[in-house]
């Protein structure tokens, strides 16, 4: 008996440890220095370290080191030489175990017109955030600084050698223009292009992924004067123009009654858009947006992700939150990395409520973070909406984890009056679930009603994933005045001869959780 519960007791403790939590953390620094988190890195442990960027492109950026339960056990403020570090990678060493990579520029000054100068710093660091070496290395004098709108730094992608291929958008001695390397884990610069074709402070880069492994070339997003291109760097560094993603059709939905938005044409908008690889000769593109009806031309607009070949020719996409409108939806994608792909699993991120990715420091409004989950061919698995009260978030990143969920990197303050801001942290598990065991409370929602306020409609957009048995408006004294039971993927409450003020929104599922949702009614 006693071997059989010792026995018994190994068990637990195996699966145990295998065992992932899920976490919602938020973080005030204590140096009262304003950051969020921007990037994120799971570690052997499944812990995670984090990069945490201030507001200011003066202010010294933070490390983090967050246990598998969320909790933050070390913290790094670190210096070279008196200057400022501002991070733009977070990788796994390739070459050892348990040691990971941070790259990052230094920043010279103390004011808000200081900026970024011309030197990268390469950082070796343990799980712990213990620094076993760091480099830097010097671009030369040709390049003046990395430019900083909107706290743009450049990109980095990791090879399968170790290496890591840089872009950037640079001030040189020559004018603007982009600056391609490749350099070593050590920090040493194998090669060194510049490029001033198209050149123009305006530009901006947006996106850098890889293109094909074999070939060594890449693909990134710049937005220009006139909207944002899909450019192609070779293997000798020369970048070709594509296409301008404006004219990107999406797809074509024949006038087909029983397909959701028949006798409509989904294009790409101009709100900022991201890309990343989905095989040797495929990629994935996703932005907010719009929407023609050939019948009547209707315009609205819409979130997306397709699947992209080096054509611009959409092989497959999924399309939400399509609602007619005139003009663009306070939709926007994760700003750093809005999707994630593993072996078997697409993971897409955005924030419902924002006009704009740097939207939040200023003005910032109430907002919902929602996270996707498609299969491989671009089938929706479940899509889950998370926040509370009118408060405010913004995300960076979101990383694929290892125990098949996901977890997101970005900024959060409290309602009312967003006087607090803090790095924020949610790592959800492979259902979108921020929380386990019978007494904990998720913040997670299977559905998203917009718009809000309404004036005619409102739409009710549910996770494929959920049964909903009915939807149901009440006024404030509890009078029912609207209802619908054995609600679609996509149900419209019509509230238009309903008198202005404030209704709530309850919505039943057939496992017999309630929701409910203050609606206003303009």
């Amino acid at each position: 008996m006693k071997k059989l519960l010792s026995l018994l007791a190994i068990v637990f403790l195996a699966f145990a440890g295998e065992a992932q939590n899920y976490f919602e953390t938020k973080i005030k620094h204590d140096d009262n220095i304003i950051r969020d988190a921007a990037l994120v890195l799971e570690t052997l442990d499944h812990g995670f370290i984090v990069s945490c960027r201030t507001k200011f492109i003066y202010q010294n950026d933070m490390l983090l080191k967050l246990s598998p339960e969320g909790e933050v056990t070390n913290s790094l403020a670190f210096q070279i030489d008196g200057k400022n570090i501002k991070y733009c990678g977070l990788f796994k060493d390739n070459g050892q175990d348990d040691e990971y990579i941070a790259i990052a520029v230094l920043s010279n000054g103390n004011t808000s017109q200081s900026c970024v100068r011309n030197e990268i710093a390469v950082l070796h660091l343990d799980a712990g955030l213990e620094i076993k070496s760091h480099q830097t290395c010097s671009l030369g004098e040709n390049v003046i600084n990395f430019l900083s709108k909107n706290r743009e730094m450049p990109r980095f992608v990791q090879e399968d050698s170790g290496n890591f291929f840089m872009a950037a958008h640079c001030q040189m001695t020559n004018g603007y223009g982009y600056l391609y390397l490749r350099m070593t884990p050590n920090g040493d610069i194998v090669k060194m292009e510049e490029d001033y074709s198209h050149d123009g402070e305006p530009d901006q880069l947006m996106a850098l992924f890889e293109r094909n492994k074999a070939e060594k070339n890449y693909g990134m997003i710049r937005l220009q004067n006139d909207g944002e291109y899909y450019y192609k760097i070779d293997s000798a560094f020369n970048a070709t123009r594509i296409a301008r993603l404006l004219n990107t059709t999406i797809k074509t939905v024949q006038n087909d009654p029983q397909q959701q938005h028949p006798d409509t044409t989904f294009q790409y908008a101009y709100m900022g858009g991201y890309m990343t690889t989905y095989d040797e000769e495929t990629f994935l593109l996703t932005s907010p947006g719009f929407f023609l009806k050939h019948y009547g031309g209707i315009l609205g607009w819409n979130h997306y992700v397709a699947k992209i070949n080096d054509s611009m020719q959409a092989l497959v996409a999924d399309t939400w939150d399509c609602i007619r409108n005139t003009g663009p939806l306070n939709r926007v994608i994760a700003n750093v990395q809005a999707l994630s792909v593993t072996n078997d699993a697409i993971y897409h991120c955005g924030v419902n409520g924002l006009k704009s990715q740097t939207q939040g420091y200023v003005r910032p409004e109430p907002s919902e973070i929602v996270v996707s989950k498609f299969d491989m061919n671009l089938n929706l698995i479940w899509r889950r909406w998370y926040g509370v009260n009118d408060d405010f978030y913004n995300v960076n990143t979101i990383l694929a984890t290892e125990d098949g969920g996901c977890i997101l990197a970005g900024y959060h303050a409290e309602a009312p009056g967003y006087y607090a801001y803090y790095s924020y942290i949610l790592k959800v598990d492979e259902n979108g679930y921020d929380a386990i065991g019978e007494n904990v409370e998720s913040i997670a929602k299977p559905y998203f009603c917009y718009p809000n306020p309404a004036k005619d409609i409102v739409y009710i957009e549910l996770s494929p994933d959920v049964n909903c048995q009915s939807v149901e408006l009440y006024t404030l004294d509890g009078r029912l005045v609207k209802t619908c039971h054995g609600a679609s993927q996509q149900t419209t409450i019509n509230v238009e001869n309903l008198n202005a003020g404030v209704y709530i929104l309850k919505i039943k599922m057939a496992d017999g959780r309630e929701f409910s949702e203050k609606i206003i009614k303009e």
